[in-house]
C-alpha cells in the first residue's frame, strides 16, 4: 500500500514538472524573459530576449539593464521602478529600450520580486512582450491626422469630423481662412520664414480658443474653423481677424499680414461636408474683392461665385480635348548602386490664362466632376508610350509608376481599359507599375481585391503610395498582392534630426520586409536622410537628391548622359 501511495506521489510529482516545462516553454516562445540577482545583474535571458536586443547571452548575463538603456526616459521613471521592487511590489510599465544596432524598440514590462524568509528580494524576473507595432501604429495615426508643421489637425482630420457633425445633424458654421500673399513671403523672405510665419497662425488661432479640433490646416496657407454655436459667428470672425493687426517677426524681418475668410452654415447652406467646404471656398473668394482682412457669410444669390469653378471645369474639358497637359518624370533611384531603375510620372497643366496650375489643385476637382478618368487614362498611355521609346531608343528597362485615382480605380472597366493601352501601346506589362494610394485600399471588399490580383496577374507592379498618411488598418497589407510600398516624404523630411523619425521609418521598412515587399522613399533631399535609409536597408529612393522631376526633354538628356 505504501509504495502505491508512493507512486502515485512521485507521479504527481512527475506531471507538476511536466506542467512546469510545457508553461517555461510556452513563455520562451511568446514573450521575453530575464532574471536578474538582487543587485539587478542579468543572470539569466530566453531566446527571445537575445533576439530583440541583438546581444548574445554571453554579452548580456553579468551586465545590468542599462546595457539597453535608450536614454528616452527619465532617471525617477527608473528610480520608482526600483522603489517599488525593492519593497516587494510587482511593477508594470512601458520602456523603451534601445538594441545592438541603436534601434529603439519599446516592451510591455512586468518585473515580479521573488523574496527570501526576510522577506527581502534576492532575484527578480521580468517578463515583457514587444508592443513596437502599436507605439509606432499610435504615431504613423497621428502623423496622418495632423499637420507636420502647424501640429494643427489636417485635411483627413477635417473631413473626418465634419462626416461625423454631418451624420449626427449637428448644426455648424465653417471658416475657410486663405492668408493674402503667402506667395510673396514665401518668395520674398524664403521658405523657412514662410513655415516659423505659418506656426505662429497656427498659434494665434489657437490662442483664440483653445479647442485643438476646432481649427485645421486644410493645406498650404489655408485654415479651416469649425464653429458649433452659430450665434456666435460674428463674434468669431472678428476675433480671428484680429490676430492679423499685430506684426510678425522672424530672423529680424517684420512684416504685417492679412486674410480673407468665408463662412458657410450646415445645413442652412448645404447637406454634406463636400457641399460647406465648396460653399465656404466661394464666399472666401468673394472676400478676397474686398478690403484687406475680411469675411463673408455665404448667400445663394452671390453673383459670379460660381464662375470660378464652371470656368475650371471648361479648361479641364478643353485641357482634355486639346492634350494640353504634360508629365514630368522623377528617376526612382536603388540604394545600393545609386544608379536609376525607373521613374515616376507626373502630370503638370500650364494654362495660357491661369498659368501653372498644381495638381493637388485640378486633380481633386476633377475628381468631383468627373473627368479624372479621362486624364488617368491619358496619363497612363502618355507614360506607356514614352517608356517604352526611352527603353528601346537606349537599351534599358525602366520601369514608370504612375498614380491611379480611387475614383479611377473603382471604375467597372479600369482593367479592360488598362489592357487595351498595354496592346494598344505595346509595352509590356513589367514596364509599368500602378501606384494606389492608401485611402483607396481602405475597403477590402472582396471586387476591389479581385481588380487589383487582375491587374498583378497581367505582370504590373503595384505599389502603395504615400504610405502611413492614411493610416486606417494595416489588414489590408495582407489581403492585397502588392509589392511595394511608398514611405510618404512627410516621414523622410528631417528624418536624422530626432530619434523617433529614425524608428518610426525603420519601423515602416521592417514591416514592409515581413511581408516581402519592397520600400520606396520620397522626397529625399539630403545625404544624412539616404545614408538612413542605406542603413535600414531600403531598396528605392526618389527626392531632389538625385533629382526633381524632369520634362520629357530634360530627362531625355540625362539618359543620354548616362548611355
Amino acid at each position: 500500500m505504501l509504495n502505491a501511495y508512493a507512486s502515485q506521489a512521485l507521479g504527481a510529482v512527475d506531471m507538476s514538472i511536466a506542467e512546469l516545462s510545457d508553461i517555461k516553454a510556452a513563455l520562451d516562445e511568446s514573450v521575453i524573459v530575464a532574471i536578474t540577482d538582487r543587485r539587478g545583474i542579468i543572470t539569466s535571458v530566453n531566446d527571445q530576449f537575445c533576439a530583440i536586443s541583438q546581444y548574445s547571452r554571453e554579452e548580456l548575463i553579468g551586465q545590468d539593464h542599462r546595457i539597453l538603456n535608450s536614454g528616452y526616459h527619465p532617471k525617477t521613471f527608473f528610480r520608482d521602478m526600483w522603489r517599488a521592487i525593492g519593497n516587494g511590489k510587482t511593477w508594470q510599465s512601458e520602456i523603451c529600450n534601445r538594441a545592438k544596432d541603436g534601434s529603439l524598440y519599446w516592451v510591455q514590462t512586468t518585473i515580479v520580486p521573488f523574496l527570501d524568509d526576510r522577506g527581502k528580494p534576492y532575484q527578480y524576473i521580468s517578463i515583457r512582450t514587444d508592443i513596437t507595432a502599436q507605439k509606432n501604429i499610435k504615431k504613423i495615426t497621428y502623423i496622418a491626422y495632423h499637420d507636420d508643421l502647424t501640429g494643427l489637425p489636417n485635411r483627413r482630420n477635417l473631413i473626418k469630423r465634419l462626416e461625423h457633425e454631418v451624420t449626427i445633424g449637428s448644426t455648424f458654421a465653417l471658416f475657410l481662412l486663405d492668408v493674402n500673399r503667402f506667395k510673396h513671403i514665401n518668395d520674398g523672405l524664403g521658405h523657412k520664414v514662410g513655415d516659423m510665419f505659418l506656426k505662429e497662425i497656427a498659434q494665434r488661432l489657437l490662442a483664440i480658443d483653445g479647442q485643438s479640433n476646432s481649427f485645421y490646416r486644410l493645406n498650404g496657407d489655408e485654415f479651416v474653423y469649425i464653429l458649433n454655436d452659430v450665434n456666435r459667428i460674428n463674434e468669431m470672425a472678428h476675433r480671428i481677424l484680429s490676430i492679423f493687426k499685430e506684426s510678425f517677426v522672424f530672423s529680424g524681418y517684420e512684416f504685417y499680414a492679412s486674410t480673407s475668410m468665408g463662412v458657410s452654415i450646415f445645413p442652412e447652406h448645404g447637406k454634406s461636408a463636400t457641399d460647406i467646404l465648396k460653399l465656404a471656398d466661394l464666399a472666401m473668394y468673394e472676400a478676397k474683392k474686398k478690403k484687406r482682412n475680411a469675411w463673408v457669410l455665404y448667400h445663394e444669390n452671390m453673383n459670379g461665385l460660381n464662375d470660378q469653378l464652371l470656368m475650371l471645369e471648361t479648361k479641364l474639358h478643353h485641357a482634355i480635348r486639346n492634350n494640353a497637359f504634360e508629365l514630368h518624370y522623377q528617376p526612382k533611384i536603388n540604394v545600393k548602386t545609386e544608379k536609376m531603375e525607373g521613374m515616376e510620372a507626373l502630370i503638370r497643366w500650364t494654362d495660357h490664362e491661369l498659368g501653372f496650375v498644381p495638381p493637388d489643385q485640378f486633380i481633386p476637382y476633377a475628381e468631383e466632376c468627373g473627368l479624372i478618368i479621362d486624364i488617368g487614362e491619358w496619363v497612363l498611355k502618355s507614360a506607356a508610350i514614352q517608356a517604352k521609346e526611352w527603353n528601346e531608343q537606349y537599351g534599358l528597362n525602366l520601369r514608370v509608376a504612375v498614380n491611379i485615382s480611387p475614383k479611377h480605380l473603382a471604375e467597372l472597366t479600369f482593367v479592360e481599359r488598362l489592357q487595351e493601352i498595354i496592346n494598344e501601346v505595346g509595352i509590356e506589362p513589367h514596364m509599368l507599375e500602378i501606384e494606389i494610394t492608401e485611402m483607396s485600399m481602405m475597403d477590402q471588399n472582396s471586387d476591389l481585391i479581385a481588380k487589383i490580383q487582375k491587374i498583378k496577374q497581367m505582370g504590373i507592379t503595384i505599389s502603395v503610395d504615400d504610405f502611413g498618411t492614411g493610416y486606417s488598418s494595416l489588414s489590408y497589407l495582407k489581403q492585397f498582392p502588392i509589392d511595394a510600398l511608398k514611405i510618404d516624404r512627410s516621414f523622410i523630411q528631417n528624418i536624422g534630426n530626432e530619434e523617433s523619425g529614425i524608428a518610426m521609418v525603420a519601423a515602416i521598412i521592417q514591416l514592409a520586409h515581413a511581408l516581402n515587399l519592397e520600400v520606396v522613399a520620397e522626397g529625399v533631399e539630403e545625404l544624412r536622410e539616404l545614408q538612413i535609409l542605406k542603413e535600414y536597408h531600403c531598396e528605392y529612393v526618389q527626392g531632389y537628391y538625385f533629382s526633381k522631376p524632369l520634362n520629357v526633354k530634360d530627362f531625355t538628356n540625362k539618359l543620354e548622359q548616362l548611355s
